[in-house]
């Protein structure tokens, strides 16, 4: 079977540069976009994810705009833990991460899934460290019952005894039809590139970059009045993208009724992106990117 780049596969327009920094518990990878600026605007990706996924949106947005994407932890180049991941650390991650980039000014943050999700927790645990925000579908989790919550500790304990192994690809077309299967709305192009950034090549096939131990479950749930508590406290101005045709917007977000949400931020935009699940910035990265830019041009 012929590799993928034989094949019709997105090619980057923009160049991208790499660099580390050493952070709380080992090195961070990011990679840079555009003009080197002292507080360039954050990218902050999701589960599973890393930060050369968002090359996708990177590639629809301004050339002189000033990008910065990271690895979290256990994520693409970043340095993997030898113990857990638990979801405060992101919050904790972020905030150092603030602290040594904006020193002088607030950040600009950009968003998807779990990352938008430590976003705009942040947003309100810390208002005056964000300008503004565009959150993707970070919108937490569906809640759990909690007649659920014994099963869930026992078969996170259970799983700790035997912690998931790496997923392996044969090549990277099977991964990328994989990721066509559970995401419609991508098309294959940026279905093998995502197959691509997302692993290293190892005797026998490729892996995922991601540390397996992030597939764990966690026993730690936010309930959604929690994330609500957060979210109350935000005063950046603050965009909410999600997927015209995403599953887990409707499972976790009533997208039809923002009433509650505005009640909780009342200067909350909303916006929907046609033909689009939660993988919106890979799935529509020109949409995404006319979103967020007609947003930026309202609070630059």
């Amino acid at each position: 079977m012929p590799e993928p780049q034989a094949r019709d596969t997105y090619l980057p327009r923009r160049a991208a540069r790499r660099s580390e920094l050493s952070g709380r518990e080992g090195q961070f990878a990011l990679t840079h976009w555009g003009p080197p600026e002292p507080a360039p605007i954050l990218l902050l990706h999701g589960w599973m994810d890393c930060a050369a996924a968002w090359q996708l949106l990177v590639d629809q947005l301004p050339d002189h705009w000033p990008l910065l994407a990271i690895d979290w932890p256990g994520y693409g180049y970043s340095a993997r833990r030898e113990g857990h991941y638990w979801f405060p650390e992101h919050l904790a991650e972020l905030d150092w991460l603030l602290e040594q980039i904006f020193v002088q000014q607030p950040a600009r943050i950009i968003g998807h899934s779990m990352g938008g999700t430590i976003a705009s927790m942040y947003a309100g645990v810390r208002p005056e460290r964000v300008a503004w925000l565009v959150n993707m579908e970070g919108i937490g989790m569906p809640e759990l019952p909690p007649a659920e919550l014994p099963a869930l500790i026992s078969g996170w304990l259970g799983a700790l005894h035997s912690p998931p192994s790496a997923r392996r690809y044969q090549d990277l077309e099977e991964l990328a039809e994989a990721l066509r299967r559970a995401n419609p709305c991508l098309p294959m192009a940026h279905a093998r590139f995502l197959a691509g950034v997302w692993t290293r090549q190892v005797a026998g096939g490729y892996e995922m970059l991601a540390d397996p131990r992030h597939q764990l479950r966690t026993p730690m749930r936010y309930k959604r009045s929690d994330l609500e508590a957060c979210w109350a406290q935000i005063r950046a101005p603050h965009l909410l993208l999600y997927g015209e045709q995403s599953a887990h917007a409707r499972r976790v977000l009533n997208v039809d009724e923002p009433t509650e949400l505005r009640k909780i931020m009342p200067e909350l935009q909303m916006a929907s992106i046609a033909t689009a699940g939660h993988l919106m910035p890979y799935e529509q990265p020109e949409q995404v990117a006319r979103a967020i830019i007609r947003f930026a041009a309202q609070h630059e």
